[in-house]
């Protein structure tokens, strides 16, 4: 799935690359950059599906919503200083997430993973994590000169190829194809793929951009919400609490 929507991405900005230029001009460094984005891109979205194969929802988004509190810390080790206001909404976001990650109903959550695979979940959340905070750090990097969308369309390749490498050596026997109804939710997911890291990328741009990247977490509650909406997933009174949590955080840190 990953590859499928690595590859569809790279389909979708492809006449919008070709048809600004500006890639040819792109210098070497900024070319390794976004290769780079991609390696670590790749396996943030191998963590992150393989976590999602294996637990609900409602667990596996929480765990990873707090990734861009690392992005924040790598802009405090470069200059940036939050205020106050600001620590405490970091803070709240990052507590809402914990307990929207652990308090989910009695016959849900964690109790639902297979027998002996906690322990592959919270591994391929960890780098899932690891994997998503370096991809901003590096993706911002790399469109400061050469454009959030040229960032974004250099690094689906080296990605795809990571991915194809793990899908031959970790699932030997798994076919590259599906069924034909798949494809509708491949291109839909490559199309909010590609507009989230080119958004992600853009904010290179603007001030604080290590704060927007807090933004991100609300993530985690969003997929709660929409599990319990279109999967039925059940959503306890204390997730409730962190949502709201994350939520007036995030407003926090989007405030001039």
């Amino acid at each position: 799935m990953a590859l499928f929507v690595l590859l569809a991405g790279a389909g979708l900005l492809a006449p919008i690359v070709i048809s600004q230029g500006t890639i040819w001009h792109a210098d070497g460094g900024s070319l390794l950059t976004s290769c780079l984005f991609g390696v670590a891109y790749a396996l943030a979205l191998g963590g992150l599906l393989k976590a999602f194969s294996l637990a609900p929802v409602s667990v596996v988004g929480p765990l990873t919503a707090g990734y861009p509190a690392l992005v924040v810390v790598w802009g405090i080790l470069h200059g940036l200083s939050p205020s106050l206001v600001q620590w405490l909404a970091i803070a709240a976001v990052l507590m809402g997430a914990v307990i929207v990650g652990r308090f989910g109903a009695n016959d849900g959550g964690l109790s639902v993973v297979p027998p002996g695979k906690i322990w592959v979940v919270l591994v391929s959340a960890l780098v899932a994590v690891l994997g998503f905070a370096a991809s901003i750090v590096l993706g911002q990097d790399a469109a400061k000169t050469i454009g959030e969308i040229e960032t974004t369309f250099i690094s689906r390749f080296p990605a795809a190829l990571l991915v194809l490498a793990a899908v031959r050596v970790l699932e030997p026997a798994q076919a590259l194809t599906g069924p034909r109804g798949m494809w509708k939710a491949v291109g839909a997911m490559a199309l909010c793929d590609v507009i989230a890291v080119c958004s992600i990328n853009a904010a290179t741009h603007f001030p604080n951009k290590e704060l927007g990247a807090m933004a991100i977490s609300a993530y985690g509650a969003l997929s709660v919400l929409f599990a319990m909406v279109f999967l039925k997933e059940k959503v306890s009174a204390a997730q409730w609490l962190g949502i709201l949590m994350i939520t007036g955080g995030v407003a926090v840190l989007a405030a001039p």
